[in-house]
């Protein structure tokens, strides 16, 4: 996979439910915790899965590649309130692929995402230990405040705009590319397989 394509943020569609639900399992008793501000099990996690909402909600991923499968290297989830016009996100990140940078380019898309459909209001929410994403917060211009046991960061996104809504076509541009390229090499691997078969002695 070439890098540029490594550091795309996709949009995710219904058909990598999969790998949704896979990446999610994968994250530790802490990371589920930090997730989802809660435990959350096995049976939890496909619950939440299945209940995902791609016609309102909007998911985002960076993919990466794992002997020659493709995996989600992060997830972001942009669930969407259109009655108040509010979102809430969601942010997980494999272990191994943390400090890259990878979180804050999933939010910076899922906010742009949340400006161009009216959302006035996005909040994410967190627990007091989470240090990185306290951070990450700040660095996105949201307002931080405390709770009993989480706190929560808001951000009023700017009001929808020619430069907003062409920046967001880009993107979806290059994810098609992307995506595009991914099938082809998937396709290309699985022709050089089947060779590899058809070649080897009964």
């Amino acid at each position: 996979m070439p890098n540029s394509e490594a550091n795309l943020v996709c949009r995710l569609q219904l058909a990598d439910l999969p790998a949704i639900q896979a990446h999610l399992l994968a994250l530790d008793g802490t990371d589920r915790l930090q997730r989802f501000s809660s435990p959350a099990s096995d049976e939890t996690i496909v619950a939440y899965v299945r209940r995902l909402d791609f016609t309102q909600d909007a998911l985002f991923g960076v993919w990466r590649e794992i002997d020659c499968r493709l995996v989600l290297a992060g997830l972001t989830h942009l669930a969407i309130d259109p009655a108040n016009r509010m979102a809430e996100l969601g942010v997980s990140v494999a272990t191994d692929q943390r400090r890259r940078g990878i979180a804050g380019r999933m939010l910076q898309r899922a906010i742009l995402h949340a400006r161009n459909v009216g959302v006035e209001e996005v909040a994410m929410y967190f627990l007091p230990y989470n240090t990185e994403l306290i951070e990450l917060a700040k660095t996105l211009s949201m307002k931080l405040s405390a709770g009993e046991g989480q706190g929560t960061a808001k951000l009023r996104p700017a009001t929808a705009d020619f430069v907003s809504f062409a920046g967001e076509m880009v993107e979806s541009w290059s994810e098609l590319a992307g995506r595009s390229l991914r099938d082809w090499s998937g396709g290309t691997l699985a022709a050089s397989e089947t060779l590899k078969r058809l070649g080897s002695p009964p």
